[in-house]
């Protein structure tokens, strides 16, 4: 059976793509079969994603496979009852096998109004509305158990609407990546009460369904780990003093407030006094390397460093040893998160 995950945090700027990407790499590189999925109507995920593909590069070629959007329309007017996964047109990466997307499209925000109303109406007798807050669960697990896929990975924008919500909602576990200051103090301060309506909201849509025959789902993830982020280290590698003290104050929020009663629910293993899955160093330059090319963060090779050079000369040596020193640390923290959610 196929699981699905997101990284997840309200706030922005805490890597949730690249670290979602990297993930789905590492996994497929581990013989498991990956589909990601570009939920955020920006569509960073499907950038990286074709990143490495020089024949996409002419702007009157369109994108192959089918886009969440276009996949979900006909439900969303009423066109269909529920969407076939057999409909949809999946995209395998052209450098790492067994890793796929369903990409992302710019007109997904209009989604918001679409799922926005499901989630107002789907706990009256409107049956649209009921079949349209349930399509996107149903299709992502259709899509895993058809196709065979391990793992689905859901990319989310950092926002508390209703495509967000909907996906959440629709995992079966969440990891959330942050960054040790004091915003994501206050984001994981507000994500408990956000992720508590959520849920309590499904469990009252969820007992309208049953009397019209319509199958509901869980609608409760677990949180399965908590990564840290980009923070910074002194030149003798000890992390500074304001993140360790930020830190300090997160752990005491994900406890009292992330999975306070009707919360999030910690995964099995989850240590709430130790949260901590995966510390993620601040990667520099590494990361815009590897997007240009459409790589894993890990997947750098030594001529890649042209882009880097400020001479556009291949670095050697002293120089390029921290590279792989750095790309090595960073996969074993990755290998961490994929740990966290076997």
């Amino acid at each position: 059976m196929s699981k699905i995950v997101t990284l997840y945090n309200n706030k922005g700027g805490v890597s949730k793509t690249t670290t979602l990407f990297n993930l789905a790499v590492h996994l497929s590189s581990q013989n498991k079969r990956v589909l990601v999925v570009d939920c955020d109507p920006q569509c960073n995920l499907t950038e990286l994603f074709f990143a490495a593909r020089d024949d996409l590069d002419d702007p009157s070629v369109g994108l192959p496979g089918s886009s969440i959007y276009e996949a979900l329309l006909p439900r969303f007017k009423g066109q269909q009852g529920y969407i076939d996964q057999a409909s949809i047109e999946l995209t395998e990466h052209n450098r790492y096998d067994s890793l796929f997307l369903f990409r992302g499209d710019l007109e997904f925000s209009r989604a918001e109004t679409y799922l926005g109303t499901a989630w107002n109406q789907a706990v009256t007798e409107n049956i649209h509305e009921k079949n349209s807050y349930i399509v996107l669960n149903n299709l992502l697990r259709d899509l895993g158990a058809a196709r065979g896929f391990d793992y689905v990975l859901c990319d989310v924008g950092p926002s508390t609407g209703a495509i967000t919500k909907t996906v959440i909602i629709s995992c079966d576990e969440i990891v959330i990546p942050l960054v040790p200051d004091r915003f994501c103090y206050q984001a994981v301060k507000l994500l408990g009460n956000v992720i508590s309506e959520w849920i309590e909201t499904h469990r009252v849509i969820s007992d309208s369904l049953t009397p019209f025959g319509i199958e509901s789902f869980e609608g409760k993830p677990k949180l399965a780990g908590i990564v840290l982020q980009n923070f910074k280290v002194h030149a003798k590698a000890r992390v500074k003093e304001s993140y360790v003290k930020w830190q300090e104050k997160i752990t005491e929020e994900i406890e009292s407030s992330l999975c306070k009663e009707n919360g999030f629910e910690p995964k099995s293993g989850f240590d709430l006094k130790n949260p901590y899955t995966a510390s993620i160093k601040d990667v520099a330059v590494l990361a815009p390397v590897a997007q240009l090319f459409g790589r894993a963060i890990f997947d750098i090779e030594q001529e890649h460093t042209k882009e880097a050079s400020s001479d556009g000369r291949m670095y050697y040596g002293s120089v390029w040893e921290p590279w792989l020193e750095r790309m090595s640390e960073y996969r074993e923290e990755i290998n961490k998160i994929a740990e966290a959610i076997s």
